[in-house]
């Protein structure tokens, strides 16, 4: 075969190795590339079991800056400690969840009201 394309047999057997050490370093790469994902996707995993247990469900970043009127509150809540913000999260009828500042005065009245009632 390569006396037909003038090639001599060193130049084939010189092509057939660089060809060899090619596809195994792709090869090599390949079975790299993997490991490293399949590292990536078990330490994504594990974490997000990890977090899972210290993350609370409900965060406030954002208190509103108005009055709810407090016949439409259904519940008051104070946020996890864990949170960043301290805050009240305060559920509506509609069910709509609102976060307010705990230092608010109306809330703290809501909030002695709600306390009353489930006594």
């Amino acid at each position: 075969m390569w006396c037909r394309l003038r090639l001599s047999q060193t130049t084939v057997i010189t092509h057939y190795q660089s060809l060899k050490i090619n596809f195994r370093s792709a090869t090599m790469r390949a079975s790299t590339l993997c490991l490293v994902f399949g590292l990536v996707l078990l330490m994504t995993w594990t974490s997000e079991a990890t977090l899972a247990a210290g993350v609370p469900e409900k965060c406030c970043f954002k208190p509103i800056d108005f009055e709810i009127p407090p016949k439409k509150i259904v519940s008051a809540e104070k946020t996890n400690s864990i949170c960043p913000k301290s805050a009240i999260l305060v559920t509506t009828q509609k069910g709509l969840e609102f976060c307010v500042e705990p230092d608010e005065p109306w809330i703290k009245k809501v909030m002695e009201n709600l306390d009353k009632n489930t006594k």
